[in-house]
């Protein structure tokens, strides 16, 4: 693909060859060193190209081997200047967009938000916004992303993990708040509230139900932290007891853990410019592709799917054809440094630890131990926070 820009660039000659001598012709321009390339036939001899250096120094050739030559046309951006050398508006234009071009990754155009939340979009907009991060702001002011990242995560309510990606003129926030398993929604079911996790109670606000927890008191996942069977009996009387819908807010210092196993090698898929399609069906969901061959002689390759189902005006007709972009690529590997390696398992194990939280979740630090075994890195990240641990579970009646 570079050899063909390279090309165009410099500019090449079509080139057709007519006489008895046209093959002797060509050998003796190969055996000068002289460029030419896409030799075909043709019925009236022979066309091929060739650049402008070439062109001239093989006249003396063409006397030699008794052929004429004819110039079939000019390609390349040389001549296409020339051409339009009196039309200022076309070099005006060609420049301002080669201006635009240059200038648009440098400028935010596009801000994407996706991924699981509920938080107001504009209060994230507008944390993005304080640290440069707008459309129309140049992305050599705004803040690091981490920066931003962190900002996003305890600066709005109920986002517990984000990550900020530089996709040239577009900017993707991507964020996720982790729901937690839905509260009885029938306040007459009478539940006990439990520790979801390990931790240190610090507050223990009790609105409904019968309290076995106070601040400084460890409790470990699935301890009962809130009965909602209450004792309404005075002592000495026989026994009776009330059962309520529990309501608490109990919470915790906690601390959560990840491990993970990274290696210090990427892979890397470079993509060489060939590819080829290939084509299967599909009958009512059942893939008809048990003579298809992806590989199309390639040593590596990726494959990319598209399903184009055939609608009738009565609806989905059940047949679909599938169409496979194959590309050949050339893998090769690449050493991580330490710290990228590090901070890809930080970000990972982040990820994973956040998505397990309930909403309104604070940390207050991390840390991150690893260990190294050749190329290989077992990393632990520890996250300590601020968290309500409880939730409510029916109980059953005694």
């Amino acid at each position: 693909m570079l050899k063909k820009i390279f090309k165009f660039v410099i500019g090449y000659v079509i080139i057709k060859v007519t006489g008895k001598n046209r093959e002797r012709f060509i050998n003796m321009c190969l055996y000068n060193g002289l460029d030419i390339y896409d030799v075909s036939p043709i019925d009236e001899g022979l066309v091929f190209k060739t650049d402008k250096k070439s062109f001239i120094a093989m006249r003396r050739l063409v006397r030699k081997s008794g052929v004429r030559l004819r110039i079939e046309g000019k390609r390349g951006l040389r001549y296409v200047l020339y051409r339009y050398r009196h039309r200022w508006g076309f070099a005006v234009s060609g420049l301002l967009v080669c201006i635009f071009f240059l200038l648009l990754p440098q400028y935010i155009l596009c801000i994407e938000i996706d991924g699981t939340y509920s938080a107001d979009r504009a209060e994230i907009e507008k944390v993005l916004r304080e640290h440069g991060v707008y459309i129309g702001a140049k992305k050599s002011g705004i803040d690091d992303l981490g920066e931003i990242k962190n900002a996003v995560i305890y600066g709005v309510d109920g986002i517990n993990w984000a990550w900020l990606y530089d996709e040239g003129a577009r900017m993707r926030l991507r964020v996720q708040e982790s729901v937690p398993a839905p509260p009885v929604r029938d306040k007459t079911v009478p539940t006990d509230i439990i520790a979801s996790h390990d931790g240190w109670i610090t507050r223990a606000d009790i609105y409904r139900g019968e309290g076995f927890v106070h601040p400084g008191m460890a409790v470990s996942a699935g301890d009962l932290l809130v009965s909602g069977r209450v004792a309404v009996y005075p002592e000495g009387e026989p026994e009776d007891y009330l059962y309520v819908h529990s309501d608490a807010v109990i919470k915790a210092d906690t601390i959560r853990k990840e491990t993970g196993v990274f290696g210090s090698k990427e892979e890397l898929r470079i993509k060489t410019g060939n590819t080829k399609h290939r084509v299967a069906f599909e009958l009512f969901g059942k893939r008809l592709d048990m003579f298809l061959r992806l590989d199309c002689g390639f040593g590596a390759y990726d494959t990319t799917e598209h399903i184009y189902d055939l609608d009738t005006p009565l609806g989905y007709s059940g047949i679909s054809c599938v169409v496979y972009d194959v590309d050949e690529v050339n893998v090769t590997e690449r050493e991580l440094e330490e710290k990228e390696v590090l901070d890809r398992a930080r970000e990972q194990l982040e990820e994973r630890i956040c998505k397990s939280l309930g909403t309104g979740a604070v940390k207050e630090r991390e840390e991150l131990h690893f260990t190294r075994n050749n190329d290989i890195y077992t990393v632990e990240l520890k996250m300590y926070l601020k968290e309500n641990i409880g939730i409510e579970v029916p109980m059953k009646q005694e």
